[in-house]
């Protein structure tokens, strides 16, 4: 559980519903902040500093974060995305929506107190020696507050009463546009919506996010580097979280204060977890934002937040890391065949594999150089956008198939968060040896993944 914020302020009464309080809302102050801007910084185009004006996307930014604090849901994980993807909006908007990776409006304590006594069958003060009934995190599902147990410090995970409800809401008006947007595209977008639609509520099953956390817990050990906070099973279920209290620094204050080998080691961590996770045990912790990652001054890491885990079947692995090894080695006469093996050729006529091949050659330079070793940094993540949005001519022609839809996030959410560590290490050894890892054999569990509506990829 995270470890910083505070969630003073405002208490809400209840999540607001429908399109006209959600959806209207967001997008009528998101286009204040600076949409047009956004859009010229995300083709890698400069924005006249003078047509800029900073100081109103700053408030609108103010109140988009206080809005998406009260909405949750969906709408705030898009709000999240923006605020660490770079150019997704103008810099000094971006800073004040960084509030939203972990705090945001509270719920009145008197409804999450009750959901937690009818959850865990007692009172408050039965169940913990000691409960702060101001969260110190709200992010879009639910808030967290410290507490005792046993001796201990805990942080106690409470879903929002209703966020279920209001996440069938999001998921429907997503839905909606998602199949609208891939009309007359290769996209199968009814697919797409129902992996959307299959996936997303499960977020909400907090007992299916401790198994998570337990599982991944014990593979992110075997990097001494890597931890996470132990789940306390007597004190949580299907709506309550309950785990240890991790003191660490959250990523904004790590960002400021550590020396750059200390960014460098997590961000070594971090890419590690990732693709050993998925090449070597095909299981994927699809949630890569700055909010979800604390860190000693060292640089060691303690993931935080499982809800969202997608596991994958070995013979998807084989086929992608078939793939990616035809990139790593250079080897252009077997490019094609792998791609179209991955599903992501939806209109073979006319499909321009020499530009896909660009795309890969781009995406895979951190895997490739080794002198010196790549250095993430903001203009890689923005060319991407480029590459594989604007300046696409395979946009039409590209299809995805439904398990690529969570792994949309691996290419923005991972690339970003170590552009902002500016982190340097052997990617091309950690990416190889993960990629040319033994096969995995047992078969793969039902997952959970949590995602954004989909956009159009044939990266990764």
């Amino acid at each position: 559980m995270k470890g910083d914020g505070g969630a003073g302020g405002p208490r809400l009464k209840r999540l607001a519903r429908g399109f006209r309080e959600r959806t209207w809302v967001t997008a009528k102050l998101a286009a204040r902040m600076g949409a047009k801007v956004a859009a010229l910084q995300l083709r890698g185009r400069a924005a006249d500093p003078e047509r800029v004006d900073v100081e109103r996307a700053k408030r609108s930014a103010e109140q988009l974060v206080e809005q998406l604090g009260q909405l949750k849901g969906l709408v705030m994980k898009v709000g999240q995305m923006a605020s660490y993807l770079p150019g997704a909006l103008p810099e000094e908007a971006q800073a004040v929506l960084a509030k939203l990776q972990a705090r945001s409006t509270a719920m009145e304590p008197e409804r999450v107190i009750a959901l937690l006594e009818e959850e865990l069958g007692a009172g408050v003060d039965e169940l913990f020696e000691g409960f702060e009934e101001v969260p110190f995190a709200a992010a879009s599902i639910g808030q967290v507050h410290r507490a005792r147990y046993r001796g201990r410090p805990v942080a106690v995970k409470v879903q929002y009463p209703g966020i279920e409800d209001v996440l069938r809401s999001d998921v429907s008006t997503v839905g909606a546009l998602a199949k609208l947007s891939t009309l007359g595209l290769a996209m199968d977008g009814g697919a797409l919506v129902e992996e959307l639609q299959s996936r997303v509520l499960e977020e909400c099953d907090y007992e299916l996010e401790a198994a998570n956390q337990r599982e991944l817990g014990a593979l992110l050990r075997e990097d001494p580097r890597a931890s996470v906070p132990e789940v306390i099973g007597e004190r949580s279920s299907r709506r309550v979280l309950t785990t240890e209290l991790s003191d660490a620094l959250p990523f904004e204050d790590f960002v400021r204060t550590a020396p750059q080998a200390a960014k460098d080691r997590a961000g070594d961590v971090i890419f590690k977890a990732c693709f050993d996770g998925i090449f070597r045990h095909g299981v994927y912790n699809g949630d890569p934002h700055p909010g979800n990652y604390l860190f000693t001054p060292r640089g060691d890491v303690t993931f935080l937040d499982f809800g969202c885990v997608r596991r994958f079947d070995p013979e998807f692995i084989a086929r992608w890391k078939r793939y990616a090894r035809a990139v790593i080695d250079d080897d252009r006469a077997v490019f094609d065949e792998r791609l179209r093996a991955l599903g992501f050729v939806g209109q073979p006529r006319g499909f321009d594999y020499d530009y896909q091949w660009t795309i890969m050659q781009y995406l895979y330079t951190p895997f490739r150089e080794r002198d010196p070793f790549f250095t993430y940094g903001d203009e890689y993540v923005r060319q991407s956008y480029s590459l594989m949005l604007f300046d696409n001519p395979n946009q039409r022609k590209t299809a995805m198939e439904p398990q690529w839809l969570l792994l949309n996030r691996l290419q923005w959410g991972l690339n970003s968060v170590l552009s902002k560590l500016g982190a340097t290490s052997d990617w091309p050894s950690h990416f190889r040896g993960a990629v040319e890892s033994p096969p995995i054999d047992a078969p793969a569990g039902q997952g959970v993944a949590r995602t954004e509506p989909p956009i159009a990829t044939a990266g990764l």
